[in-house]
């Protein structure tokens, strides 16, 4: 969805966000749970709450200890971000003072209890804690559940006999409330390698400093992670040049001076930049709009008149259209909307079968349903749908390529018919495998996504098959899968052969120029997803689960893939879970088929009639 330069929107806790966010990787322990009440709300960014609290800590006191002076550096780093760290390197000697770089690594523990700092020897201090989270230069969170973190200190006395801080490891320790009143998730915007629609990734950025931070990390691409499925028209060696200083200016109109390599940009590259640059700063609070300008060399920032403008900024969206109504099957049909006023957008005679489950449209009106242990595709203008893959059928697997591989190709297959019916096999549901198949998914550039026998499965419309590299899925079963809203993101979750417990995870979709799906970049672990029975894409960066719960009803989290998290009961009898992927939304179906709407805190009904409910990315 987009929002208008400057709009917020709805916030999460910070505290009870980082909590969740830091609670995977099995840190939920006493001192760090994820929250278990309150709205799930929407979260397609958290934003900075204006200014965090002032903190402040005294220097050195005469004649402390080794000791007592660390125990000063932790207070005084705990309050780093409200002069500098000016009073923090007053603990330290000279050169170290010089050469330390508090910002390099954070360090997050729990906040239930305080390090504990003992005397190692003469000159040296010795700390112990609990970890519970890193945040690393790149502005990316990492749970941990480190529970006896050490650090050493080596300390001298300085000329007129006061202890100083000579070695320490570069970096901070914050307790966790700290940790949320200094920072906040944000968006870094990217682009998808066809450049037509927006690839958000979270980071976490310090309030005070938040605008150049971001551009900071703006520049610098996108992660490891999201690299080689996402592009940038940042130019090599673009440098920021000014414009976000504090304090911005009170009508929230920005305008960013950077080098000059970004005016030898085309001017659609041109739009893209500003794009980029524009959504990611606009979520600060007190930046309302962004305008972007090059300078050259000598020109002077603070000119109101230098450099070459930018233009304005390319209209991206991760998903137009996906938020729009629900999908399922009535009475063997596929319909549209959650009401009784529904339209049909195929009947049970053209799909040639009562028993079509998990229908879904893609961009151009094509459907997919399943039915038994095939699935069924019903062309644009066709009246009889055909059969494109049959976990059966051995032949099934032929790889597209060459002028096969686009997703637009309409193959005759099979018609579907009794004949092609296999009612008594499997019956796809959410989350199965085996033997049937996951509920397809259609994604933009017309491929069709399903995993059958545990294993991924990505056809055309002729029902060839994208020849797929996972190395990372080798030795494991896919138990359930969906796409991103922009479609070049994938979560699955899948069980890893000898092991007990469902892995949930995400992965960019690497494609060719024409959209053909070729690999799946290096996963990443969704924290906290334990115990899920469904998943879906709930937002542009977050994932919906239905897992295991209390109280005789599951949980619903939406978890961003590395940032915050929230918690909600679920529904007694809930079986399967569906979100519309851009703005939060979340329906259950409950084991007597009715579909329930979270609406003021109350689980509520939408639906009676209706199954197998989803959301296409159209």
């Amino acid at each position: 969805m987009t929002r208008a330069p400057g709009a917020r929107a709805p916030l999460i806790s910070r505290r009870a966000a980082l909590l969740a966010a830091l609670g995977g990787a099995g840190a939920m322990g006493a001192c760090a749970r994820l929250p278990r009440d309150g709205e799930v709300r929407q979260s397609d960014v958290v934003v900075a709450e204006g200014d965090s609290l002032v903190q402040s800590a005294a220097g050195p006191e005469v004649g402390a200890s080794p000791k007592e002076i660390v125990e000063g550096f932790l207070r005084a780093c705990a309050a780093g971000y409200s002069d500098g760290f000016a009073t923090a390197r007053s603990f330290l000697t000279k050169a170290a003072a010089d050469s330390w770089r508090p910002q390099e690594i954070v360090m997050v523990y729990t906040g239930s209890e305080s390090p504990v700092v003992e005397q190692a020897g003469e000159g040296a201090v010795d700390l112990r804690t609990r970890l519970i989270g890193s945040l690393d230069g790149a502005g990316i969170l990492t749970p941990r559940d480190d529970e006896d973190h050490a650090v050493s200190y080596s300390l001298t006395a300085d000329s007129t006999g006061q202890w100083r801080i000579a070695e320490l490891p570069d970096g901070i320790l914050l307790p966790e409330p700290v940790f949320g009143q200094e920072f906040s998730a944000y968006l870094l915007h990217f682009l998808s390698l066809d450049r037509e629609r927006a690839v958000p990734e979270l980071r976490w950025a310090a309030l005070r400093t938040a605008a150049p931070a971001l551009m900071r990390l703006l520049l610098g691409g996108p992660s490891d992670w999201l690299a080689p499925g996402a592009d940038t028209l940042v130019p090599p060696g673009l440098r920021l040049l000014g414009g976000l200083d504090a304090p911005l200016p009170a009508d929230g109109a920005v305008t960013v001076s950077v080098s000059s390599e970004a005016a030898a940009l085309d001017p659609t590259g041109r739009a893209l930049l500003v794009a980029q640059i524009e959504r990611t700063l606009t979520q600060v609070a007190g930046i309302h709009s962004v305008s972007v300008r090059a300078l050259g060399d000598g020109e002077d920032p603070r000119d109101a008149d230098a450099g070459t403008a930018l233009g304005g900024a390319a209209d991206l969206d991760a998903a137009p259209g996906a938020s729009g109504q629900a999908i399922g099957m009535s009475g063997g049909n596929v319909v549209r909307g959650l009401s009784t006023a529904r339209e049909t957008l195929a009947t049970s005679r053209a799909l040639g079968t009562t028993s079509a489950r998990w229908p879904d449209v893609g961009a151009d009106g094509t459907i997919v349903a399943l039915a038994g242990r095939s699935m069924l595709l019903l062309a644009p203008g066709r009246s009889v749908a055909s059969v494109i893959h049959s976990v059966d059928d051995e032949s099934a697997g032929q790889t597209a390529g060459g002028d096969q591989a686009g997703g637009d190709q309409a193959g005759d297959g099979d018609q579907a018919g009794d004949g092609d019916q296999a009612d008594g096999g499997d019956q796809a549901g959410a989350g199965q495998s085996g033997g049937g198949m996951t509920p397809p998914v259609i994604d933009r550039h017309g491929w069709t996504w399903t995993a059958a026998h545990g294993e991924i499965v990505v056809l055309n419309r002729a029902g060839l098959r994208a020849d797929l590299a996972a190395e990372w899925l080798v030795g494991s079963r896919v138990l359930a899968l969906d796409v991103s809203a922009e479609s070049e993101r994938l979560v699955v979750r899948r069980r890893v052969d000898g092991e007990t417990a469902d892995r949930v995870e995400a992965a960019v979709i690497v494609r060719d120029a024409r959209g053909l799906p070729q690999r799946l970049g290096p996963p990443l672990t969704v924290p906290g997803a334990g115990g899920t029975r469904a998943l879906a894409w709930s937002n542009p960066v977050a994932v919906a689960v239905l897992a295991d719960g209390g109280a005789g009803a599951p949980d619903v989290k939406q978890i961003q893939v590395g940032g915050t998290a929230a918690t909600i009961p679920g529904l007694a009898g809930a079986v399967e879970l569906t979100a519309n992927r851009t703005d939060g939304l979340v329906l259950l179906t409950d084991s007597a088929g009715q579909v329930w709407h979270r609406n003021d805190g109350t689980w509520r009904v939408a639906a009676t009639d209706l199954q197998d409910v989803g959301y296409c990315l159209a």
